[in-house]
This record gives structure tokens, sequence and C-alpha cells, in this order.
């Protein structure tokens, strides 16, 4: 008959500390792995959280993810990139008819430059010109309104 050891693991599923039996192997492995998440914990505590801190607490609450949080949906992040749209529409309230069709088939239709060259008759190369321009453009207008 083989002993059995016992380690204590969380069970995500049930959010709870369980007691489990496992082999020798198993228990040295996970006791063998258990020391070198110690000592790695101890080279780098001095600089940096360690990964093992991040799993959790006693109670399983996970700690320390701050690094993993999208700070995109706050209000200045918002707030910055509406200022920004609103930079773009300005811009390009200053284009010429022919320029705001190109970048609406471009950029909002979704068609390819050959497909507008296509449809209007001109040379690929003549709408990329055409559309490098424009950009350039747009980018000096938004330099100098912001």
């Amino acid at each position: 008959m083989t002993k059995t050891y016992t380690l204590t693991v969380f069970n995500t599923c049930t959010s709870q500390y369980e007691d489990i039996e496992v082999t020798r192997e198993v228990y040295n492995e996970f006791r063998r792995g258990e020391w070198r998440i110690e000592k790695n914990d101890d080279k780098h505590r001095a600089n940096e959280t360690p990964f093992s801190e991040l799993i959790g607490g006693d109670d399983g609450a996970f700690e320390n993810f701050s690094e993993f949080i999208d700070n995109s949906q706050n209000p200045e992040c918002i707030f910055a990139e509406h200022a920004k749209i609103k930079a773009l529409y300005s811009a390009m309230s200053m284009l010429s008819d022919l320029d705001k069709q190109l970048l609406q088939a471009l950029f909002f239709d979704g068609l390819t430059e050959r497909e507008y060259a296509e449809l209007t008759g001109v040379f690929r190369n003549a709408v990329h010109k055409r559309k490098v321009r424009i950009l350039t453009k747009l980018k000096k207008i938004m330099e100098i309104d912001l």
C-alpha cells in the first residue's frame, strides 16, 4: 500500500481551499515548486512584486493586480479620447469635399485604395498620394489646434 500525502490547494471552481491526497512524487514536486517560488520571492522582493504574491492571500482573494487593470476607461482617458476625436473632426471640416469623400471611402466605408481608384476612374497611385497629402495636412492642422 502506497502512503499518501496531503496538500492544501485552492479550488477555483468552489473558491475554497481543500485538502487533497497525493502520492509522494506529487507531494515532493509540489514542495520543490513551492521552494523555488520562495527562493525567487526572496531574490526579487526588494524591487518587484513577486508573481506568487499575486496568487492571493489566505482567503483566496486576488491581490496586487493593479498592473492588469484597464485604465483606458477612466474619465481622463475618455475625455482625452473625445478631445482627439473632436479635433480630428474639426480638422476634417477644413478639407475640401473631394478630400472628405476620399477619407470617408477609405477610413469609414472600408474601401481599399484600389477599389476607390476604380470607382473614381483614377490610378491607385494617385489615390495613395492624395491620401498621404490629406493625412499630412490633417496632422499639421491638428498640431496647430492642440
